[in-house]
């Protein structure tokens, strides 16, 4: 017999019986459980049945079930996490294609000898990079200190983690080496702008 423990190929969890939740979606974005040996509680996603199972003590998962049916359970939204960033310092951009429907919304704030960049493109569609201040194009950068891509409320979480004097790999800076970084962004065409260091 299969050891059953959290993170597992769903596959291998011997006599599963799975069931879809009641509130999945028409488009298979479904989350399935099955009750599973010693009093615990498989789920896995649909789309990927061999993939791996989060397997739960019956108690946590009905202590969540409760708590989230009461709603004590609160996790931020993306629009939440974007008003931390405009908090901080983010400006942001919403770049248009040619019929000019919006292709994402972007925000960048210069810090620190740094450029943070977040990219919006759908809810399961988001990347957020810290950057060289000399970073000449912002969308396309030549070199990238750390980045995050997937779910937008996942990485607009990491960004927001992200402690300003200090990249994830990188060595600490002095504090008496760090200098405000000036300058300002220009707009170049519709929809897209550069930064443009000072020079004086």
């Amino acid at each position: 017999m299969t050891d059953i423990r959290n993170g597992m190929p769903a596959e291998l969890l011997s006599g599963a019986r799975w069931r879809k939740g009641s509130r999945s979606g028409a488009y298979g974005n479904c989350v399935e459980v099955t009750p599973v040996a010693g009093d615990h509680t498989a789920i896995r996603d649909s789309k990927s049945p061999s993939g791996p199972a989060l397997v739960l003590p019956g108690s946590a998962l009905t202590s969540l079930t409760r708590a989230v049916r009461a709603g004590t359970v609160h996790a931020p939204k993306a629009e939440d996490l974007l008003r931390v960033l405009v908090l901080r310092g983010f400006e942001f951009l919403h770049p248009r294609d040619a019929n000019g429907d919006l292709t994402a919304v972007v925000g960048v704030r210069a810090h620190h000898d740094v450029i943070d960049v977040v990219r919006l493109h759908a809810e399961d569609d988001a990347i957020a990079s810290r950057l060289p201040a000399d970073t000449l194009d912002v969308l396309n950068p030549s070199q990238v200190l750390w980045q995050r891509t997937g779910w937008a409320t996942t990485v607009l979480r990491q960004l927001v983690d992200l402690a300003d004097e200090r990249t994830p790999g990188m060595p600490a800076r002095k504090e008496a080496s760090v200098s405000p970084l000036r300058g300002c962004w220009v707009p170049t065409t519709p929809g897209r702008a550069r930064w443009l260091p000072a020079t004086a």
